[in-house]
């Protein structure tokens, strides 16, 4: 249940966050890293978690997404959040844009909030 209200939290921090950066286009058939941020998003329709505290769902267009914990040596809690080809980290720091996992750690090191 905790880990279900987590997810409800990034999800609605997302929205949020998404909500507020202007909006180009309806939704797009593939979303990718160059227009997930400018792009229209529909709602989740439904989501589960897996026994490792990992998510994934589909949204009203049919659109598939995973929210996947990224095990790290510093305890470091950040997921991957993927849908379609776009994809980016989410963490306690805000919302990471990195090519890779060890990118991201490395971006989250650096801010202090």
């Amino acid at each position: 249940m905790k880990r279900q209200l987590v997810l409800l939290i990034v999800l609605g921090s997302l929205i949020l966050e998404v909500a507020a950066l202007p909006v180009s286009a309806a939704i797009p058939a593939v979303y990718t890293n160059d227009n997930f941020f400018t792009s229209e998003h529909d709602a989740p329709v439904s989501f589960s978690q897996d026994a490792y505290g990992n998510f994934s769902g589909m949204t009203i267009s049919g659109k598939l997404f995973y929210q996947n914990n990224i095990t790290n040596s510093l305890n470091i809690r950040l997921q991957r959040f993927a849908i379609d080809e776009a994809f980016f980290y989410i963490s306690d720091r805000g919302i990471i844009v990195a090519n890779t996992d060890t990118v991201a750690l490395s971006i989250y090191l650096t801010r202090t909030t």
